[in-house]
């Protein structure tokens, strides 16, 4: 009988043990612009700014997880969650309701470093800059400053007033940015770029997919496309830079009727040149099939140059 007490007494400390493990309610007093990171192969997390000088974690961790390892020392913190030494997550059965169930709550001015596998991540209200990566999952990201990466190779990213030194990328799926500031660059591979940005410079570069860009007060603007086309409609930009090339791929241009700038415009490989902005037309060189259209506009202090082979170039008015 003495043994079946002891006995059933470890069962229930182990089943106890088992069931603490699958669940986490961390809260620490850390600096308002510590450096956070954050690591969690399989599951959703959400990473909100607050106005507290605290890092706070609670919710399940993933079924398959070892626990989680938690340090904060010196104005670094780091919460990992724990997994098997298994090199590819992807063998794994990933179920919808698989993996942690992650909400960290951060200080505004935290510096943010996330970083997963099968993993969705969204993230809010981060000002002391964001590093988010994962590798099959969707990224969100919303009110964030300073320097913000968000990439992803299978899955979507969605930015929303994002304001600083911006970079979005992924292989496999779409980009849509809306209300971004500072410098913006976008790459996406097999996907397409949709955004309404207001970035005084901004990079795009799409790959076997499309790119619709709406840009307000827009300086520079670089965009190549292989594979692909690209839309780009500039508001109030009076005098921008602007450099397109494309590659199997059309490129259109909308500029603003008070353009003031130098255009320079080369088809190569049997590609047009279309230019509905003013009267000139292209010329065709003598031989082989190349195109090429200059002509200014104002005092030409901006410089609009736009290069394809094998696609099609066209200027229009907003």
């Amino acid at each position: 009988m003495k043994q079946q007490l002891i006995l059933g007494l470890a069962l229930a400390a182990f089943s106890h043990h088992l069931w603490a493990a699958e669940s986490v309610n961390e809260n620490l007093k850390v600096a308002n612009n510590e450096k956070i990171y954050i690591e969690n192969m399989r599951g959703e997390v959400e990473i909100v700014a607050t106005a507290e000088s605290r890092f706070k974690v609670s919710g399940t961790l993933d079924e398959k997880s070892d626990g989680y390892d938690l340090e904060s020392k010196n104005g670094f913190t780091s919460f990992k969650v724990k997994m098997p030494n298994i090199r590819n997550y992807g063998n794994w059965d990933d179920k919808e309701k698989e993996g942690s169930r992650l909400k960290i709550e951060v200080p505004k001015g935290a510096e943010v470093e996330f970083q997963g596998v099968n993993s969705s991540i969204r993230v809010t209200g981060v000002q002391g800059s964001s590093k988010i990566s994962t590798v099959n999952g969707s990224v969100y990201g919303e009110k964030l400053e300073k320097f913000i990466q968000l990439e992803t190779v299978n899955g979507e990213i969605t930015s929303v007033n994002n304001n600083g030194r911006i970079s979005l990328n992924t292989v496999n799926g779409e980009i849509e940015d809306r209300g971004s500031q500072g410098r913006l660059s976008i790459d996406a591979v097999n996907g397409s770029i949709d955004t309404k940005s207001s970035a005084s410079e901004v990079s795009v570069s799409v790959v076997n997919g499309e790119a619709d860009l709406e840009l307000t007060n827009v300086q520079q603007l670089n965009m190549s496309s292989v594979n692909g086309s690209l839309d780009a409609e500039l508001k109030g930009s009076i005098a921008p830079r602007v450099e397109a090339s494309t590659v199997s791929g059309n490129a259109k241009l909308k500029l603003d009727k008070t353009i003031d700038a130098k255009f320079y415009l080369v088809a190569n490989a049997g590609g047009s040149i279309k230019n509905e902005l003013t009267s000139h037309k292209a010329e065709k060189t003598k031989y082989g099939p190349r195109r090429s259209l200059e002509f200014s506009t104002g005092q030409g202090e901006g410089s609009i140059q736009m290069n394809t082979v094998s696609g099609a170039l066209k200027l229009e008015t907003n």
